[in-house]
């Protein structure tokens, strides 16, 4: 599902709900280990504020939405992205969806943390810079520099998640670890 997509969605049952926050909640409760689908509905309807009509609405397509999410987190030739607005969209809009995206993320993290929680020093490292992504300004003045820089943050961000994912679920054999920079 795209971010559009997304947004169609929770437009058509009336959620007010920014789509690259809850992708970011979603795949942080998603790295915290195996979730039952419907406390993954419950933590999900609770985080969307959904009426009960509005759960039964959307069930199959957030379930759908779970599903791919999870399954792109998995794989092993990292495909994961996060689900941000196209870059048709001024800067400064992608840049607050960025910010939401990680500070839902840390949200969902902190929503599945067990007493189990480890992860390693980079995957650490890679925790507080998402924390401080997620509390991005978008004062400043943007120049040619600044799609760029844009393009490298989403890597980044792909890629630590990634890290963390992997630092979470080490029976994931993977060859090719990511690593931050």
């Amino acid at each position: 599902m795209t971010f559009e997509q997304l947004e169609d969605l929770f437009y058509t049952l009336k959620i007010n709900a920014n789509p690259s926050g809850f992708h970011g909640f979603l795949c942080g409760r998603l790295c915290c280990g195996a979730v039952d689908m419907q406390q993954l509905i419950e933590a999900s309807t609770k985080w969307l504020a959904l009426a009960e009509d509005q759960t039964d609405a959307a069930d199959n397509a957030l379930e759908e939405f779970y599903e791919s999410s999870l399954s792109n987190l998995q794989d092993l030739t990292f495909l994961f992205q996060p689900l941000l607005p196209d870059d048709e969209l001024p800067l400064t809009e992608r840049l607050v969806a960025v910010g939401d995206w990680c500070s839902n993320y840390i949200s969902g993290l902190g929503d599945g943390m067990g007493a189990e929680f480890e992860v390693s020093v980079d995957g650490k490292e890679a925790l507080e810079d998402l924390a401080a992504i997620g509390q991005i300004s978008v004062d400043f003045e943007s120049d040619d520099d600044g799609e760029r820089d844009y393009a490298e943050l989403v890597e980044y961000i792909r890629i630590a998640v990634q890290l963390v994912f992997s630092d979470l679920h080490p029976e994931l054999d993977t060859d090719a670890e990511p690593t931050i920079h």
